[in-house]
């Protein structure tokens, strides 16, 4: 018997479609830049959105993150975890930064 490690089995079609969506989520960004059409805040919230949705597709399609088991339910709330404390690790240290600009220029 296999130990559980809450990532699912291996699926060469999982990883051909992570694949897939990645180069699509890459080309989009790419074709905004180099076909101005937009402006610049529209094109900065499709960079933003496509980044956000290829991280989500490679956590899925190559880490294989999902709810299928116990162990995969603890493994998909450690990477919130994770997440959270990235978040508040480079948003106090943005605010350290802006404080520290604030109080040295006035």
């Amino acid at each position: 018997m296999q130990p559980d490690y809450g990532t699912g089995e291996k699926k060469l079609s999982v990883y051909i479609f992570g694949l897939f969506l990645c180069v699509v989520l890459t080309l989009i960004p790419f074709g905004a830049v180099m076909y101005p059409d937009l402006s610049d805040a529209k094109t900065f919230i499709v960079i933003m959105v496509s980044a956000t949705l290829q991280f989500l597709v490679q956590v899925v399609c190559f880490l294989r993150l999902n709810y299928s088991t116990e162990q995969a339910k603890m493994n998909v709330m450690s990477f919130i975890l994770s997440i959270f404390i990235l978040f508040v690790v480079v948003a106090g240290s943005l605010w350290i930064m802006y404080t520290l600009n604030y109080r040295m220029m006035h």
